[in-house]
């Protein structure tokens, strides 16, 4: 048998660098259209929030950039992306079109007009569902968008597809579409709204078994999304969702020492691990610590307590001093809309106590300041609820968090 020539060994050789070439150009140009998107976001957040801030009705352009920077990092189909920059900025340029009302879709009876996302969708509806709620109302339009989910069959489908990120498959993180279909239906769901929808009888149990039984992670006492690698699985442990699952069931749960345990030890991580983000304290995560604290706080022991006062005293200094503005507002993040801003930092101080002692479970000190800041609060809320990015219901929760009568 002769051996291959030379010029044949050139020739593979030329073929195996071409490839290897290739695969660096393709990584090169994802990074850079990543990078030109991520740029054409930024400017877009900008002017969103610019235009909030002159009272400017912007709840449909922030329904589009939420679903863009979610695409953006968990989701990198470059045409949707391409697609959702391309509706905003015809928005932007529609006046008219930005302050059509939000209202409830006469297909399916859904809510969020500007989102393409069911999971989108479904967070927008629990908003207006729960505020008709509050009033003693139901949807006009049957919420058919909740068939795909009732029925204990297809509830555990569609909550097992979320709970499993394969990421080498198909490059989509699943956890933030996890988390805001476990809050939005758990909610939903154990409260029976909309109180004219027929939820299947069973779906209640199997969702609680679900969440308790597979999500939850026995060794910790989170919850937290899946990722499989080949034929592995790695479980995590996320603040978010194991703070609305305990919330919503008024912390009735067992493993509390670990939960505690778990919640102290991720302190010093980044959010989804831990409590911080790049920059440091975030009001929206301080916010969840505090009610899982505030449901731990008799399960803890006086070490843990101790731990605790430490922990929140900390959150508390920088909230007043870095966060909260002389006007009553709160130092905004980009990717927030000012009203979701407003909401969280006036939910963490309300849920720490700040306002109202009897909410104040960690300390006995007196707060003197806080009438005075509590009505420059409220007084800023009240002035911009007509021009809320969320549609003024984050608003409305924020001044029930105050004790005060909301519209």
């Amino acid at each position: 048998m002769k051996a291959p020539s030379l010029k044949r060994w050139l020739g593979v050789f030329l073929i195996l660098v071409l490839f290897a070439l290739g695969v660096v150009l393709v990584r090169h140009r994802r990074k850079f259209v990543t990078a030109s998107y991520e740029l054409q976001l930024h400017q877009l957040q900008e002017q969103v929030l610019a235009l909030e801030k002159a009272g400017h009705n912007t709840q449909c352009a922030r329904q589009i950039l939420t679903e863009t920077d979610w695409l953006m990092d968990n989701a990198p189909d470059f045409n949707r992306i391409a697609s959702r920059l391309q509706d905003l900025r015809n928005l932007l340029q529609d006046p008219a079109a930005q302050n059509i009302p939000d209202e409830q879709s006469e297909s399916d009876g859904s809510w969020g007009r500007c989102y393409t996302e069911w999971f989108f969708k479904l967070d927008a509806s629990y908003n207006e569902i729960a505020a008709l709620a509050d009033k003693n109302q139901v949807p006009k339009i049957p919420c058919r968008f909740l068939d795909q989910i009732n029925s204990p069959e297809k509830l555990t489908n569609h909550l097992n597809n979320l709970l499993i990120s394969d990421l080498a498959t198909d490059g989509i993180d699943r956890g933030r579409e996890f988390n805001e279909t476990v809050s939005d239906l758990f909610r939903l769901v154990l409260r029976h709204q909309p109180a004219n929808y027929p939820f299947h009888p069973q779906l209640k149990d199997v969702f609680l078994d679900f969440l308790m039984n597979r999500a939850r992670n026995p060794d910790t006492g989170y919850c937290g999304e899946w990722f499989k690698t080949g034929n592995s699985i790695t479980k995590t442990d996320r603040l978010s969702i194991t703070f609305h699952i305990i919330s919503y069931l008024k912390g009735d749960v067992t493993d509390w020492p670990k939960v505690i345990n778990t919640t102290l030890a991720i302190k010093d991580k980044i959010y989804p691990d831990g409590w911080l983000s790049h920059h440091g304290y975030v009001n929206h995560h301080n916010m969840d610590v505090v009610v899982l604290f505030r449901y731990g706080w008799n399960h803890a022991t006086p070490a843990q307590q101790a731990a605790i006062r430490v922990e929140l005293h900390k959150m508390l200094d920088w909230c007043l001093k870095e966060s909260l503005q002389p006007d009553g507002s709160f130092r905004s993040r980009e990717e927030e809309s000012l009203e979701e801003t407003e909401y969280f930092g006036t939910a963490f101080l309300a849920r720490l106590g700040y306002f109202d002692k009897t909410r104040r479970y960690w300390t006995d000190e007196d707060f003197p300041d806080a009438p005075a800041a509590k009505e420059r609060i409220a007084t800023y809320i009240r002035a911009h609820l007509n021009s809320g990015g969320e549609g003024g219901s984050y608003y409305r929760d924020a001044l029930k968090d105050l004790g005060e009568k909301a519209p």
